[in-house]
């Protein structure tokens, strides 16, 4: 899995930007820190001097990088200010440290003291066309917006006092660009050496695929589900569905045996909720949508694939016929893993965890033989995984290890023994929730007539810490006069995967609590006799795939490592290149 680790990783890079009036405070403050320090430098020491020094850091500094965040934005007004801001706040950091060294060897005989000038506008002209090609989503207009900041701070540069920079006005301007057009030609460059893993394992162009996947991050754009499309595969999956009919209405627990994900809006990330709808919507069924024993293997490359899912469901709805069932409540226990089954006519609706211990996703191959292992005691059952035990471990479990084998042991232990039924009644509510690490589909909440009563909770979310999962057990069973059994689980949704990391627990645990207690004792009141059906329905969709999801995997791995040696030989390179040439002007 460290692979896995490596490239799961790279999300660590993106951040939350500061609000746009900080960005503009910053960009303020390097102006006049730099115009103080350099007065100060030159034995400037008056309050004159010193302010005099301040105005002139601001003219050189922060008034261009303003001014160029003013007109790309009036240019472009879908780009949001700040991440203009950020970006601009970036060059002028480039342009402070390089007038700064001028400053600083002004007094030597360094032949180079003006190239450093010339290697910092190139690099800001780098930047820029990087940031608003891949950020901005720009094509030929991201030369416009990278040209136009060097010749800003050009002007601005030569009209100023406080920097002298030999030679015609012209001459020097078009040193610039003679020294940003080096410096792209040598990141085309790198774009060259990096693009050839992608472009030989998926026939993908690497900077399309960068700036596919960032369209969605920033813009939320699906153009890169047509990608998915093209390298995705046809599988055959699974859906299982445990049908509760009362008087009120019927209510499913449906679990697609797909996953949901890959992040954001894109393939299947937001399938617990879509799903959910639309059973509403064409079956009038209230659905829980459980994360079934699968892996990102089974991504489905867009959401037009919610189609075969619902399609699925209606092809078991159909031939579904509901009877009179007992249920019982039967745990199993094998070493760290257990599971806890609900059992009812015929059929098992099994929950699988580890918890404290990482519980994360299980691959569909183990999945089959766990639901196989059962299926010896009892005709049909479903496995699904709880996801409740979220430590920070980035993993899953496959076939022939360990924990595969001691998860099929728990389940035949639950499902062995000799069980006594009460008969079904359920109850059941809904809470919706706007928390940031919250899905649509909120928190959902079960309670059946086993002996003592079960309580199930289903929250719409990435994972739940140990910690969290134990205190909403404990609340719960204080909650309630009677003795109660507790389940926890979540769905897995990676639609909110969409900022930073690909880890995120319900954080607001007050909040949760609150809305878990009101529909416990909303559930325990809705309480009435159900009849029961069940069906397993085998359906083809398109998905990632295995062997896709480890060669995207492996390629990203390979990308970052040929980047790592290639980077610093680039922008060596660069340098030396610009000042020969510069020398050659």
């Amino acid at each position: 899995m460290s692979n896995i680790k490596k490239a799961v990783g790279l999300t660590n890079a993106f951040i939350t930007l500061p609000k746009a009036e900080y960005l503009l405070s910053f960009m303020i403050l390097i102006g006049l820190l730099f115009g103080i320090l350099t007065s100060l430098m030159q034995g400037k020491v008056s309050i004159e001097s010193v302010f005099e020094g301040a105005l002139q850091g601001l003219f050189l500094l922060s008034i261009p990088a303003v001014l160029t965040s003013l007109l790309i934005k009036l240019m472009i007004r879908k780009i949001p200010f700040r991440r203009i801001l950020a970006a601009s706040l970036v060059g002028q950091m480039i342009y402070a440290l390089a007038y700064f060294s001028y400053v600083l060897l002004s007094g030597t005989t360094f032949a180079y003291k003006e190239g450093i000038i010339f290697i910092a506008a190139s690099l800001a002209f780098v930047i820029w066309y990087v940031v608003a090609r891949f950020v901005f989503t720009l094509k030929w207009r991201a030369f416009l917006f990278a040209a136009l900041q060097v010749i800003i701070y050009g002007v601005f540069l030569l009209t100023g006092s406080m920097i002298a920079v030999s030679g015609d006005p012209l001459v020097i301007i078009w040193k610039f660009y003679v020294a940003s057009a080096v410096f792209l030609g040598f990141v085309y460059l790198f774009f060259l050496i990096i693009n050839a893993p992608m472009k030989r394992n998926f026939g993908l162009n690497t900077l399309d695929a960068v700036s596919l996947f960032l369209s969605h991050w920033f813009y939320e754009s699906k153009n890169i589900e047509d990608e998915f499309e093209r390298v995705g595969e046809e599988a055959d999956t699974l859906i299982s569905a445990f049908l509760f009919k009362r008087k009120s209405g019927t209510v499913a627990f449906v679990t697609p045996y797909v996953h949901f994900g890959p992040f954001g809006s894109l393939g299947g990330s937001n399938f617990s909720y879509l799903l959910a709808e639309e059973l509403r919507n064409r079956h009038s069924v209230d659905a829980f949508v459980f994360h079934g024993t699968v892996t990102h293997d089974l991504n489905p490359v867009a959401g037009s694939e919610l189609d075969k899912i619902v399609s699925a469901f209606g092809d078991g709805l159909r031939k579904s016929k509901f009877e009179k069932s007992g249920v019982a409540l039967s745990r199993g226990f094998c070493k760290e893993c257990f599971a806890e089954s609900l059992v009812f006519k015929g059929a098992a609706f099994t929950g699988i965890s580890r918890a404290p211990q990482t519980t994360e996703d299980v691959n569909f191959g183990l999945g089959l033989a766990i639901m196989s292992e059962g299926e010896k005691h009892v005709p049909l059952v479903s496995a699904i995984d709880q996801h409740n035990a979220e430590t920070g471990d980035i993993t899953s479990f496959e076939p022939g290890s360990e924990v595969g084998f001691s998860y099929m042991c728990a389940v035949s232990d639950s499902l062995s023994g000799k069980l006594s039924s009460a008969p079904l009644e359920a109850g059941f509510a809904h809470r919706q929730l706007e928390l940031p690490q919250m899905g649509l589909a909120g928190v959902k909440i079960a309670v059946f007539s086993t002996k003592p009563k079960y309580v199930l909770i289903l929250i719409d979310c990435n994972g739940v810490k140990p910690e969290v999962r134990e205190k909403l057990m404990d609340e719960v069973k204080s909650l309630l006069k009677e003795k109660v059994e507790v389940g926890i689980f979540t769905t897995d949704t990676h639609s909110m995967n969409t900022v930073r990391g690909v880890l995120n627990p319900i954080e607001d645990e007050d909040a949760l609590m609150k809305a878990v207690k009101e529909g416990v004792q909303e559930a325990l009141a809705d309480m009435q006799p159900a009849a029961f059906s069940a069906f397993k329905e085998r359906f083809k969709i398109h998905v990632l795939g295995a062997k896709q999801s480890i060669e995207i995997v492996s390629t990203v791995n390979a990308i970052v490592a040929v980047a790592k040696i290639a980077a610093p030989l680039i922008i060596i390179g660069s340098i030396i290149s610009i000042l020969w040439i510069l020398t050659k002007l």
